[in-house]
């Protein structure tokens, strides 16, 4: 049996938004301890990974571990149109093959979606050691990114021993972001050496956005000409992480 209660559907809906920035159809594990997703994008270039603990649900009832597989986009459509302070009741059935999903609010709606195949393969925790990591506030993160946008399509991460630089530089100009280690949007500061890092933006973009929108703050972590790491707690109990591969010069 799996069923759970999500009090509030919009913060539903802008989780799916963010997993759905690197996957068309998303794999949940579900088990009696809450709902997790790993998923990598069709290049193999970004990582996501996602996990929802039973305690931040208002209702979680899960017998036994299954995996659930469904088109993101279709359930997004689903749920273009929740409103303020409606819930979101989740259950399987199973004679049927769909996933239920019950809108409480203004008043109620009941919708059906085809559970699709899910992936066999299991990706692996990604297992990092990073040299940097910088935990600052989220919306100051995704605003720095979209101004390197507006200048080139890839962006230089370097972290010193006083602030963390992002640079983005083409022919049509240059733009320099500085976060000094005593800057207040500055929450931890921990860096190791000089760490430099190219990534590109447009995947970027997309992680900033999808993070700033459900959580305050993100953990940035990187080392040099390897993978970044933004991490997003989702409170009460749940967690939102995106891994992007560096551009190697």
């Amino acid at each position: 049996m799996f069923r759970v209660v999500l009090s509030d559907a919009r913060a539903w809906r802008r989780l799916l938004d963010a997993i759905s920035t690197l996957v068309e159809e998303a794999t949940f594990d579900v088990k009696p301890e809450g709902m997790y997703l790993r998923a990598m994008d069709p290049s193999h270039v970004a990582m996501v990974d996602f996990e929802y603990e039973k305690d931040a649900f208002q209702e979680f009832e899960c017998t036994e571990a299954s995996k659930i597989c469904v088109g993101l986009g279709e359930m997004l459509k689903l749920l273009k149109r929740v409103g303020s302070g409606e819930t979101l009741e989740i259950s399987l059935d199973r004679e049927a093959n769909r996933l239920v999903m019950k809108l409480t609010g203004r008043y109620t709606r009941r919708f059906a979606l085809p559970l699709l195949q899910p992936s066999t393969s299991e990706l692996p925790t990604p297992r990092l050691a990073f040299d940097a990591r910088v935990k600052l506030d989220a919306d100051h993160l995704r605003d720095a990114i979209l101004e390197v946008s507006n200048v080139s399509d890839q962006v230089r991460f370097i972290a010193g021993q006083d602030k963390l630089s992002l640079i983005g530089e083409s022919e049509t100009g240059k733009v320099e972001i500085d976060f000094e280690r005593d800057n207040p949007s500055v929450y931890e500061f921990n860096v190791q050496g000089e760490v430099k890092a190219l990534y590109g933006v447009g995947f970027l973009e997309d992680m900033v956005k999808a993070g700033s929108d459900n959580s305050k703050l993100v953990s940035v972590e990187f080392s040099t000409d390897k993978p970044v790491k933004l991490d997003y707690e989702l409170p009460p109990k749940g967690r939102l992480t995106y891994y992007l591969a560096p551009r190697i010069e």
